[in-house]
């Protein structure tokens, strides 16, 4: 009896935590910084649902100067900070419609950085958008974007944007980078959701005009309130944070698959291609 208790323990000890799921979970549990597995049973992807900022384009260096000149930081700070926003304030904003970031931006800058007269969030909302597409001609891609884009185009796989940015703001920021939208049937914009990132609905919304059900959707985002709106939505997920972001942990139960940059998708695994050979 005592030999039955001490071989039970010691199966309790090596069997690993996620039994149900197998060895990718069990490789998650191992290698926690970045899950490059697909999981096993992902796919086939029937419809491919893009965020945009920080994802397709990388606007959100310039979305930071656009913040310091529309509050009229001390030239100083933004120098200090290398005139981009502060990683305990940039993360939480990351993702979410202007609603939400803009105060969350206008307190931190009356606490940390000591402005005296701070705007109504609607009107420093208008002004950082209008100065952010003055810079639309600046806006570089993503690495690797508009590379994979092309390439899940001519595998015919449909895709769409779904975006917490406004479609105004949208035009603008498309003007250099129409290899990339000329490839999407739609476009989804947080003005046209009544809740915003991490609630489900711009995904849910972008799946029902792709007429796709949601299941069969892969999302790809930046941050963490967007990746926790395509899982709300019952989508699969793939992040590819901020450079900046050392620790992926807050991407737990919200990705199935963390990348480093584009140029990492294995869209043959993904889409259920039958060669094994990445794009």
């Amino acid at each position: 009896q005592r030999q039955q208790q001490q071989q039970q323990q010691q199966q309790t000890k090596t069997t690993p935590p996620y039994p149900s799921i197998g060895p990718y979970l069990a490789n998650v549990v191992k290698h926690k910084k970045m899950l490059t597995k697909v999981p096993p049973k992902a796919g086939p992807i029937k419809a491919i649902l893009w965020d945009m900022d920080g994802t397709l384009l990388d606007t959100e260096t310039l979305s930071d100067v656009a913040i310091y000149e529309a509050l009229g930081i001390d030239i100083k700070i933004r120098e200090t900070n290398h005139y981009k926003l502060p990683w305990d304030i940039k993360e939480p904003t990351l993702g979410k419609r202007g609603d939400e970031w803009v105060p969350m931006v206008i307190e931190y800058a009356v606490e940390h950085w000591g402005l005296s007269d701070p705007p109504h969030w609607n009107d420093m909302w208008n002004k950082q958008e209008a100065i952010l597409n003055s810079y639309c001609s600046e806006v570089n891609e993503c690495k690797g974007a508009t590379a994979l884009v092309k390439k899940l185009a001519n595998l015919h796989v449909p895709m769409c944007i779904a975006t917490s940015s406004r479609m105004a703001s949208v035009e603008k920021k498309r003007l250099r980078h129409d290899r990339i939208f000329q490839h999407m049937q739609t476009i989804v914009t947080g003005e046209m959701v009544d809740r915003p990132k991490p609630q489900p609905d711009i995904y849910l919304e972008a799946a029902r005009r792709m007429q796709v059900d949601p299941s069969e959707c892969l999302v790809f985002e930046d941050s963490v309130a967007g990746c926790q709106a395509g899982k709300a939505a019952g989508c699969w997920v793939i992040a590819v944070p901020d450079i900046r972001m050392k620790d992926h942990s807050p991407f737990d139960g919200a990705a199935d698959q963390i990348l480093p940059d584009l140029t990492k998708f294995d869209a043959h695994a993904w889409l259920g291609l039958a060669t094994q050979k990445p794009l």
